[in-house]
């Protein structure tokens, strides 16, 4: 999968033309690498599980900038980022075992929005940003509504983070994980008679 940055053509950006539209999320995405349970092969222990002061680094990093979101945007949603950011210092002081927000494979299955197909006053609810102030933009709906439509940079680290929506906190990663187990029980159960047959067929060949 292409990464953000990629997707994003960051590279050819002219970062001289101004400050950057966010804080650069790319030492949390190193960490979340670390304590993700379904990447074990980026983690540096390899088969060992996240320690707790990995865990509430994740979760203290990315609530800092939303705190420089909140400090530095005056079009950033305050009372948004305020309960985003106690969510994740309440995580950092109190780390669970594992992170239980979505995966990459969620992120990467996520509906894109066409630049061309919202508002032209339209911005991140996250950071505040209008979308068509950004030149490569990469916007994201969230399932629980049709309305929730984020910049892909803001969105994806709190999705990997927290697993829910921000504006309605619909846990995403929870019926996730609820599809997952109703398909793969579904998988067992189509498959039990053809088990059942083999085996059949074993006794008697």
């Amino acid at each position: 999968m292409a990464s953000y940055e990629s997707e994003h053509a960051a590279d050819t950006v002219d970062r001289s033309q101004g400050p950057p539209r966010r804080p650069d999320m790319s030492s949390i995405l190193s960490l979340l690498a670390e304590i993700r349970p379904e990447r074990p092969e980026n983690r540096t222990r390899e088969h060992a599980v996240p320690i707790p002061s990995d865990v509430s680094a994740a979760f203290r990093s990315l609530a800092e900038a939303f705190q420089t979101m909140q400090r530095d945007n005056e079009n950033a949603d305050s009372d948004l980022l305020g309960n985003m950011i106690e969510a994740l210092m309440s995580s950092a002081e109190r780390p669970p075992q594992e992170v239980k927000g979505v995966d990459e494979e969620y992120i990467a299955a996520l509906e894109r929005v066409n630049i061309k197909k919202v508002k032209k006053d339209a911005d991140c609810p996250i950071c505040g940003n209008d979308f068509v102030d950004d030149p490569h933009p990469l916007l994201v709906r969230l399932p629980c509504h049709t309305s929730h439509v984020f910049d892909l940079e803001c969105i994806r680290p709190w999705l990997l983070l927290n697993g829910t929506c921000p504006l309605d906190r619909v846990d995403l990663a929870q019926r996730e994980r609820d599809r997952k187990k109703k398909h793969l029980e579904s998988i067992k159960k189509n498959a039990a008679p053809e088990d059942d047959e083999e085996e059949w067929d074993g006794l008697y060949g």
